[in-house]
């Protein structure tokens, strides 16, 4: 049984993260940080900027995948917003409904924050993250060198 939890700064998070976010860009390398201890910066400045909106999904007991949301952040016109900074699933668990319960806790934890307009960046080739999201509401919007903005 998949259960959410929220994240903590702690060693034991902080490893699960680095393993599934190793794993969940296997083969998106041009995406992601590579050196583990950049995964782990990656993983404080996540929990520095939103600790309440940084959820863990566990399958029996087991740590599975994580999604990183914002509800401090402004876009590129300054408008506050929802904001999806990372959402990562271990390879062998991709498929399972994982990413969704994770998107659905992400989307209630940033509407309950005032939230209407939720926006992420995800890599304009990585074309399995971009029909989940389409099949969650987003849409493309914009387009900066590598990288696609999607909002809902």
């Amino acid at each position: 049984m998949i259960s959410i939890r929220k994240a903590k700064l702690t060693k034991e998070d902080i490893e699960s993260f680095v393993e599934t976010y190793k794993s969940a860009y296997k083969g998106l390398e041009e995406y992601a940080y590579v050196k583990e201890k950049s995964i782990r910066y990656y993983f404080r400045w996540l929990f520095k900027r939103d600790s309440d909106g940084f959820f863990v999904a566990e399958l029996n007991g087991k740590v599975v995948g994580f999604v990183a949301c914002d509800s401090h952040w402004h876009n590129l016109f300054h408008e506050k917003m929802g904001e999806i900074h990372e959402l990562v699933v271990r390879e062998e668990h991709k498929g399972k409904g994982i990413g969704k319960k994770l998107m659905e806790a992400a989307e209630q934890y940033l509407k309950s924050k005032g939230h209407n307009k939720i926006g992420l960046w995800v890599g304009e080739n990585n074309t399995k993250a971009i029909k989940f999201y389409e099949s969650l509401g987003y849409k493309k919007r914009d387009k900066f060198g590598k990288w696609l903005r999607m909002e809902k």
